[in-house]
């Protein structure tokens, strides 16, 4: 990992868990509480897999929302289809807060090239009270080893296994497979900005501390 990905993680990583054991307010949502988040963070349950967004791309599941938390030019490289770039900095703008995960219509999956990244953002989102936030499993690197190119399973035959395999064949064919990677230099696609359904707030309880 390069030295500036390390110290944007730190960064990161470091203002998550300031939230999550401050009691700052940063948005009017109800915050999660620091036992809460860390129950959910042990739990797992934040992650979809690359076969699972693959399937919600294909199907042109209308509730999904992908979120890509890579830089700028890194995105006009390449990116998944319909994804929204928001590049990790730009991640606490009052704008991208209130336009994109301010509502609880959408699943929004984060995603970067690993998972580390997304995993810091996603600390610091659900801390913040958004909900129907999630990750990306093993990010674009997983996408290109799995889907992109994928390979059979080495080991004795299995019929899970080959299940998979399969449906990672046909997911490749219907992505490009070996003819888009990661690395290529075709911009994404122009995506739309979406009309977000804003959830309704609760009122603060209690005066001022």
């Amino acid at each position: 990992m390069k030295k500036k990905n390390i110290i944007a993680v730190v960064i990161v990583l470091l203002i998550g868990v300031f939230l999550a054991f401050s009691k700052v307010k940063t948005t009017p949502t109800i915050e999660k509480s620091p036992e809460s988040l860390f129950l959910s963070a042990i739990e797992n349950t934040r992650y979809y897999s690359v076969e699972d967004v693959a399937k919600m791309i294909i199907s042109q599941d209308p509730l999904l929302q992908l979120i890509d938390l890579r830089s700028e030019k890194e995105y006009n490289k390449y990116t998944l289809k319909g994804a929204v770039n928001i590049p990790l900095d730009q991640l606490l703008k009052k704008e991208n807060l209130s336009d994109y995960f301010d509502q609880d219509v959408y699943n929004t999956v984060l995603f970067t090239n690993g998972s580390t990244h997304a995993d810091a953002a996603w600390m610091i989102l659900t801390r913040m009270g958004f909900t129907n936030i999630y990750v990306m499993k093993g990010g674009l690197n997983a996408w290109a080893e799995n889907i992109l190119k994928p390979k059979p399973d080495d080991g004795p035959w299995d019929a899970a296994a080959d299940e998979l395999y399969q449906y990672r064949r046909g997911a490749s064919q219907y992505f490009g497979g070996g003819k888009a990677v990661v690395s290529e230099t075709s911009a994404p696609p122009k995506t739309k900005k979406k009309k977000v359904i804003k959830r309704k707030k609760k009122e603060v309880e209690g005066g001022c501390g």
